[in-house]
This record gives C-alpha cells, structure tokens and sequence, in this order.
C-alpha cells in the first residue's frame, strides 16, 4: 500500500482514510512523508462531510467489509476525489483457501462481508470508478497450516507471490483494488 501511495499520490495531497470505528491506520506515515491526511468514520453515516472534488486519494484498508453499503460509501468516496484520484483499499477475501476451509468447520473465522477480486472490482466499478486494477496480498500456506506455522519465517517465498497474482482469488487472503477517477 506505501509504495502504491508514494507511485500514484504526490507529496504534498491531500489524502482522506475513510475506516470503521477510530482507524487512523495510515496517518502517521501519510504525514511524515508531506501529505495532507483527512479521517473520516464511515461506520454511522452515509454520507462524508466534504465538498465534490476535494481530496487527491482516499484508502479504505479493511473498511468495506464492516459497511452496512459498501457500493455507496464507494461512491461517496468517489465523489470527494479529484479527476485523475485514486482510490487504494482492501478487504477480506472470502476465496482465499484458508478462509474456505474456516467457512466449512464449525466455529470458523466468519467476517460480516466479504469479498472476492471479482465482487471488489464490481463494486468499485459500479460505483462509477475507471482503470480499476484487484489483486490478491498477503496469502501464505505454511502460517495458516495450524501444524506448520512453527515453520513460518515471517513473509510468504517469491514463487508463493508469483502464484497470488496468478491465482488472486485462492491464493490471496485480501483482496487490494486500485481505482481512479476519470
């Protein structure tokens, strides 16, 4: 997510985190580096309180999945960007291995919404935005193996990464969606 920012977002712009609850995950490092960092809770409103056009990027880090709509808080927050802002979030992927396997069990890890590369980027693109890119992040099999997580050396191999983009769905346990506003 930091080197998408630092790719796509220019020192300097104003950036709005839209989350669940306090989040405020991204804005110590946002204002470190010069931008200007806006946090708005998008759990009791449906609405945000700005003007149309008013920021440069907005990030959802695990937001959607926890609303109520996300295709209108989507919405919301493209409205509030700018032409040419771009739109970087994530959510659980209900696809992911693990998580189906959870979903099978009784007493498995169950998120209120999730979603899958597909329903993120319809989402997004219903919702009016272009160039919409979805990927898998963030998979690994030896950490979510119960017996093998002894085994875990803190980051998923190379060829482990190669296979989430091939296999986003499977292989990724979030989903991370890329969108501008044209």
């Amino acid at each position: 997510m930091r080197a998408l920012i630092e790719l796509f977002v220019a020192p300097g712009a104003r950036c709005l985190e839209v989350s669940c609850a306090d989040g405020k995950i991204a804005g110590p490092w946002l204002h470190a580096r010069g931008y200007g960092y806006v946090n708005v809770d998008m759990a009791q409103r449906s609405t945000l309180p700005f003007d149309d056009e008013s920021f440069d990027a907005a990030l959802m880090i695990e937001t959607l999945e926890h609303l109520v709509a996300p295709d209108r808080a989507a919405a919301e927050v493209r409205r509030v960007l700018r032409p040419g802002g771009v739109l970087l979030a994530t959510a659980s992927n209900v696809s992911y291995w693990r998580r189906r396997l959870d979903l099978a069990l009784p007493g498995g890890d169950r998120h209120p919404l999730s979603f899958n590369p597909g329903s993120l980027r319809r989402v997004l693109l219903q919702a009016g935005f272009n160039l919409v890119g979805v990927e898998g992040q963030d998979g690994a099999i030896v950490r979510d193996l119960p017996l093998a997580r002894i085994f875990w050396k803190g980051r998923a191999s190379a060829p482990y990464r190669v296979a989430e983009r091939l296999f986003p769905s499977l292989l990724g346990l979030h989903v991370g969606a890329f969108a501008i506003k044209v």
